[in-house]
């Protein structure tokens, strides 16, 4: 099989240890740009809260502006700080098992990323998490969130058939439904993100809450396909 991964919340722990800490600095952004806040350590928990069940930190900081009738030109600034700025002192961990899991995937199947992101952030992350970018044929970051033409490219590309292409995300409406529209199946990471993405079970062939839970959908897929 050819596995298709996204990378936030899918390899890499990102709602968990990164997301945190960029809206604190986004919203300290904010700050210096001339926000006022009576309490920013409340301020803080409400954008928090707000980012557990949203779609993204964009929409997270969008409606946390909205609701408390800020100006929206501190946006940019803080968008800039989530997305294109980093640090070094940023804590950046993978998923649970992931660098087990994909060392042990590689022997037996090849692999891909496509990412939503900027490519020199993605890489970065990924080294600093640990996750080795050898064991992947293709890692394709996008600034854009259409993951449906780097899909098809990379089924072209690579000459496969779409029924034998996994693709494992953790966002249905951004990673799944575009590859389920090309024919591939789908995985669905219940993790971060994935908590709260809105989809429907058409969409989704499985579903995870942990990469070690993979290999058995891996084994589960071929088993049918031995029946038929």
């Amino acid at each position: 099989m050819f596995i298709i991964f996204d990378l936030d919340d899918t390899l890499i722990d990102t709602s968990a240890c990164i997301t945190p800490v960029k809206l604190e600095k986004a919203l300290h952004c904010m700050v210096e740009e001339g926000l006022e806040l009576n309490n920013f350590d409340r301020a803080l928990e409400l954008l928090l809260r707000l980012d557990k069940k949203s779609e993204s930190a964009k929409s997270a900081l969008e409606e946390f502006i909205e609701i408390n009738d800020f100006d929206p030109k501190f946006l940019p600034g803080a968008l800039h700080e989530v997305y294109s700025s980093f640090s070094e002192e940023t804590p950046v961990f993978p998923v649970e098992d992931a660098v087990e899991v994909l060392s042990i995937l590689s022997y037996d199947h090849k692999m891909a990323i496509v990412s939503v992101g900027k490519m020199e952030l993605q890489m970065w992350k990924l080294k600093k998490a640990g996750i080795d970018s050898s064991l992947f044929c293709k890692i394709l970051v996008l600034e854009e969130r259409n993951k449906k033409k780097s899909y098809e490219a990379l089924i072209q590309e690579l000459n496969l058939v779409p029924s034998d292409v996994i693709v494992c995300g953790d966002r249905i409406p951004i990673d799944l439904l575009p590859a389920k529209q090309l024919g591939c199946k789908t995985i669905h990471m219940k993790k971060g993100r994935g908590l709260h993405s809105i989809g429907g079970e058409r969409e989704v062939d499985f579903t995870i809450t942990g990469l070690s839970q993979i290999s058995k959908v891996l084994a589960d897929l071929s088993k049918n396909q031995s029946f038929n």
